[in-house]
């Protein structure tokens, strides 16, 4: 880096501070030297490497100031160097995400899923599906955008897989499923599904995936389901519904690795898996805390 050249051309962008220079210069160097700790030159950088750079600064829990001050002079420094700027309108908007919280280890999650009973609903369908649903949540970390796009050809049940569709956020995959999965979703598909439907659909959990509020409404419910359940049974304390969707993530980071965790997960940045591989340091952190309050 000619630091002398690029200060010229940061004056003729009327940044004339000395000081705020230097500053931009100290930022510079911490990309140019993880460019170099990935053998990439800056004509090799893609969108995809500079969010991996962004996850590298969340991981180091610097401030959304700090990345969005960094992306700026990582966008001047692209176009000095005339290159295609991928930095020039990336910027963090509010504050990071935290870490995922109050993860469950597998024992737990296959009790939840396990215990949890069938209960009277005005809408039958609920009554047929929540177990499968509850079930890929668990297993498969899907949300409920997701719900909404499977289709019944996406199942792939004698090879036990589901594929999931590309979304708006996420990328398509596929998913091995659980024995039980395997059988209880056959019986669903061949017995109980024709017998549900009151028009034809090609959505797995019709009708109530053909329209939002359906879904969203059993998503509602099954979530109190889960919650009292959980805590009249397990004597456990579920916050959220979503807390067992990351705990299988933060599993699939600790047992298969941040990048086989990464296309489970459908993330399109390795960055957001490295977030539940921080999640599980800081809970072993805790229990350290807790057995050996001096360490």
């Amino acid at each position: 880096m000619n630091k002398d050249q690029f200060r010229s051309y940061l004056l003729t962008q009327g940044i004339t501070s000395e000081k705020y220079v230097q500053r931009m210069l100290n930022l510079l160097k911490n990309y140019t030297h993880w460019l170099e700790t990935k053998h990439l030159t800056m004509a090799e950088t893609e969108y995809s490497h500079l969010m991996d750079f962004v996850g590298e600064l969340q991981r180091q829990n610097k401030s959304v100031f700090h990345i969005n001050r960094t992306l700026q002079v990582i966008s001047h420094y692209y176009a000095y160097h005339q290159l295609p700027n991928i930095a020039q309108t990336t910027r963090i908007k509010g504050v990071p995400r935290g870490l995922p919280q109050h993860l469950l280890e597998e024992k737990t999650l296959n009790q939840i899923y396990e215990v949890l009973e069938a209960t009277p609903s005005k809408k039958r369908h609920y009554a047929y599906s929540d177990q499968l649903i509850l079930g890929l949540i668990i297993y498969q970390a899907l949300d409920m955008q997701e719900f909404l796009n499977i289709e019944l050809q996406d199942l792939q049940l004698e090879k036990g897989q589901i594929y999931v569709r590309e979304g708006r956020h996420k990328r398509s995959r596929i998913i091995a499923l659980q024995g039980a999965q395997v059988l209880k979703l056959h019986t669903f598909v061949e017995q109980i599904r024709p017998e549900l439907l009151t028009q034809r659909s090609d959505k797995l959990f019709a009708p109530q995936a053909d329209a939002y509020n359906l879904l969203h409404g059993q998503f509602k419910q099954l979530s109190k389901k889960v919650k009292a359940q959980a805590q009249e049974k397990l004597d456990l304390k579920i916050h959220k519904i979503s807390q067992l969707r990351h705990s299988r993530i933060a599993i699939w980071t600790k047992e298969e690795g941040l990048r086989k965790a990464q296309y489970l997960a459908g993330f399109r940045r390795v960055s957001s898996a490295e977030r539940y591989q921080q999640a599980h340091l800081e809970d072993l952190k805790a229990q350290i805390r807790l057995h050996h309050p001096l360490s």
